[in-house]
């Protein structure tokens, strides 16, 4: 497995050897500093340490985002190693359309469930446990734990009319609820990206959930 980009002891074969957060180029350009588009122009230019910094804003919510899919440790660390090397190789094909953060999660939740089909293909119903004898003591089943086709059917309605509920909100309460919901930042973080106060945006979050809930229980109603 190769190791991920923003690791200070490890780069990506072929790439520069990768500066400290923070650092300064010689031109005077501060990484931590730097807006996410400066950022990505830099890292398509061929600037490593530029999306070095991209990979540690966006690490911690990949990581979360990914564990809550695979629901195992090991494999959340393989899965966003690759997603990192998978951006870094795929740069030149990012054009602004979206966030870097939310086209690298795309990546993310891609490389997420392919593991899990990779999974559910070589599952098995049953094992025994063998003693060292040859003695077979037990037989496990394992209940399947994927949810059936009326299930997934339900799941993906409730996450359309919830995305069509976030949609009617105000634009600063919409960017919030994205912000911390779907892309998964700390709520300060997505305080400070909007350009508000922490209590201003727990008293916009509150007011937006339940804008939501009044919508949802409309739409219930027609």
């Amino acid at each position: 497995m190769k190791e991920l980009p923003h690791r200070s002891n490890r780069h990506i074969p072929g790439a520069p050897v990768a500066q400290k957060s923070g650092e300064m180029k010689e031109s005077g350009f501060c990484y931590q500093a730097a807006c996410e588009a400066q950022l990505v122009s830099a890292a398509k230019n061929g600037d490593q340490p530029a999306f070095v910094e991209l990979c540690r804003r966006c690490g911690p919510s990949l990581k979360r985002k990914i564990s809550r899919i695979v629901r195992h440790r090991e494999d959340a660390e393989d899965i966003l190693q690759d997603t990192l090397i998978s951006a870094y190789k795929s740069l030149a094909s990012f054009h602004s359309k979206s966030s870097f953060h939310t086209w690298i999660t795309t990546i993310a939740i891609n490389n997420s469930l392919m593991l899990l089909r990779k999974r559910r293909n070589r599952s098995e119903t049953g094992f025994g446990l063998i003693t060292n004898d040859g003695k077979e003591l037990e037989t496990l089943e394992l209940s399947d734990p994927w949810p059936d086709p009326e299930q997934l059917c339900a799941k993906r309605q409730a996450s359309r009319r919830l995305a069509q509920a976030v949609r009617t909100l105000p634009p600063g309460f919409r960017s919030l609820v994205e912000r911390y919901h779907r892309d998964e930042d700390r709520l300060v973080d997505a305080a400070d990206a909007i350009g508000i106060t922490l209590a201003a945006a727990k008293s916009r979050l509150l007011r937006a959930r339940n804008a939501l809930r009044r919508h949802l229980k409309n739409d219930e109603i027609r």
